[in-house]
């Protein structure tokens, strides 16, 4: 009877006397996709304004008082005070009607007008009368630019935002 052998297996690196290889990820290839995703967010990147552009006067020269003196003209007071989670209450500051709506607005900003050019001789305010917007706190940025809006398609030309009230 032969006696059973045991065979030893030792693997070829071992037997050369090489060292184990190491498993790497190849770097070249990952950054290669790297800079192509960085290219496509670039290419494909937007960067346009969230709102508009709304026209605003800020103020001029160098601080000293002016030669004019004349009184300063009376504003037009346009208040948005909020109304739920997403409505808003307009009224105009010493009227007593108050608009339903931003459409219903600039129609009563147009009757407030007095433009003789446009046929408007029930009015007190001209068209570059100042408006100023005065919203309170709580009331959307989208029912603020609805009344600029509102005063804009009323043609007043002077336009001016108020902070907002606490």
């Amino acid at each position: 009877m032969q006696a059973d052998q045991t065979v030893h297996h030792r693997s070829a690196s071992k037997r050369h006397g090489r060292p184990k290889p190491s498993m790497q990820p190849n770097l070249s290839a990952m950054i290669d996709v790297i800079f192509l995703l960085l290219i496509y967010f670039v290419v494909t990147a937007n960067f346009t304004p969230d709102e508009g552009v709304l026209t605003a006067k800020l103020p001029q020269g160098t601080g000293s008082p002016s030669q004019d003196m004349t009184p300063p003209q009376r504003p037009l007071n346009i208040v948005l005070s909020p109304a739920g989670e997403t409505q808003v209450r307009i009224s105009i500051q010493g009227y007593p009607q108050a608009p339903t709506g931003f459409a219903d607005l600039a129609v009563l900003l147009t009757q407030l007008q007095y433009d003789p050019e446009r046929g408007l001789h029930s009015g007190a305010f001209k068209p570059d009368s100042p408006v100023v917007i005065k919203p309170e706190a709580g009331v959307r940025w989208q029912h603020v630019a609805n009344a600029f809006n509102a005063a804009v398609r009323a043609r007043y030309t002077n336009i001016n935002f108020a902070q907002v009230s606490q």
